[in-house]
């Protein structure tokens, strides 16, 4: 017995695979509650991850573990048909592609991504591997460790990886090659750079994501003994979204095929009343794009019943069941200030790990809307000040005091002036 670590589902959607501290593997039919078929894998550590080998009427499954090694079993004899020890770090995810039953994908703790290709199995060995795809520690330093990977169903090329760090890393495989590694006798999961061999990534083979927020957090997570780490990559069945749970903070998801320049989003009394230039440069708020359309007219009553009942769970502290409210209103009226607005209070009130970030991307997209709402320029402020971008908070607040002056001296203006000063005193100091 022991913790369940991974489950797997067959092609069929009718068998799940179960990998577990017991290194064992189990096969299920869910349905029935019934336990299939039960492998000793042979590992003699934790098992992370597990899948099915395509096309292989989940009788193949290949397991990673705590041990460094891969290991493939043949379910219905019970035997482990290959053993793979070329990583030095714990064996976190394995990644399949469809309708390619003999090459599998492995991330692992020592920073590196190796492709196995079973036909040619001597392209592994724990000396020196070549079955290197991307080595982490050529870009992010010695201390990369590879958590996660996913091969995109609809388009296996693309390769999404995620690292100790909160970007995730979208790879095409068809602009990289397998290359060779050796680790150090001395550190079982430090790399060495041979010689002849050139790690650096081709232009253009890998696009990266990231919530706008948190390149800058990382510092302020360290020092609460906090990581940023993704855990776990995704595609989405048709390929066109990826999935990250980014532990210790949010679920992210992202658009694998509209991508936008980065771009700075400068408010300022330099600016028009009624708009916000946009910049290309620097990076504060990625990939926000809204409808400009503002619509005057009032709710459809569905869409108004559905906003009262966010409002007034709102106002019962209920900020949580509040923002899917105002999300299935929003599904319904996607270009409505009010719903935007409505919902950016809601996260600034909950404020959980993320939370006012997205309520500045509502913030932004309630002016855009509607260049004279007075809230939204507020909250804007206010979420910038809380993301600790002391300086876009000023310029914001400023904008803000310019644009509705009868609220310049409101006990919140002057609350947040106050604060704003301190924080940028703090910071001078500092």
């Amino acid at each position: 017995m022991g913790c369940v670590n991974c489950l797997e589902w067959d092609e069929t959607g009718r068998i799940l695979a179960s990998g577990s501290d017991d290194v064992h593997v189990i096969l299920w039919d869910p349905f029935k509650a019934k336990k299939l078929s039960s492998v000793k894998t042979g590992h003699t550590g934790n098992i992370f991850s597990v899948k099915f080998l395509p096309n292989s009427n989940a009788n193949l499954v290949v397991s990673g573990a705590a041990d460094c090694r891969i290991r493939v079993h043949d379910v219905e004899s019970k035997e482990t048909t290959h053993v793979f020890s070329c990583h030095a770090g714990r064996v976190k995810r394995l990644a399949t592609a469809p309708n390619v039953p003999f090459m599998f994908w492995s991330a692992a703790e020592d920073g590196t991504v190796m492709q196995f290709d079973l036909r040619d199995p001597e392209s592994c060995n724990s000396s020196s591997p070549k079955n290197l795809l991307i080595n982490l520690n050529a870009h992010l330093g010695s201390h990369a460790e590879a958590k996660c990977l996913n091969v995109n169903p609809c388009r296996p090329e693309l390769l999404a990886v995620g690292a100790n760090d909160p970007f995730i890393r979208m790879y095409d495989r068809r602009m990289l090659s397998c290359r060779s590694i050796r680790f150090s006798a001395d550190s079982t999961s430090s790399a060495e750079t041979l010689t002849g061999e050139d790690y650096m990534l081709p232009k253009g083979c890998a696009q990266y994501y990231v919530p706008g927020h948190l390149p800058q957090k990382q510092d302020h997570y360290r020092e609460k003994f906090r990581s940023l780490v993704s855990t776990y990559v995704t595609f989405s069945p048709d390929g066109h979204d990826l999935l990250a749970n980014l532990g210790g903070e949010q679920i992210y998801l992202f658009d694998v095929n509209k991508t936008h320049p980065v771009q700075r989003f400068d408010i300022s009394n330099k600016l028009n009343p009624n708009g916000i230039r946009v910049m290309l440069v620097s990076s504060h708020l990625h990939n926000l794009h809204f409808r400009v359309r503002y619509s005057g007219k009032p709710l459809a009553p569905a869409v108004e019943a559905l906003k009262q009942r966010a409002n007034s769970v709102f106002q019962a502290h209920r900020y949580s069941q509040a923002i899917l409210l105002y999300n299935q209103a929003l599904s319904m009226v996607p270009d409505s200030a009010v719903l935007h607005g409505n919902r950016a209070a809601a996260y600034i009130k909950r404020n959980w790990d993320g939370d006012q970030y997205a309520a500045l991307r509502d913030c932004y997209a309630a002016i855009r809307l509607d260049p004279d709402h007075l809230k939204a320029h507020f909250r804007l402020a206010k979420c910038l000040f809380e993301l600790e971008w002391i300086t876009e908070a000023m310029e914001s607040l400023e904008f803000f005091k310019g644009k509705f002056p009868e609220y310049a001296t409101s006990d919140a203006c002057l609350s947040l002036e106050r604060d704003l000063k301190a924080a940028a005193t703090s910071s001078e100091k500092g």
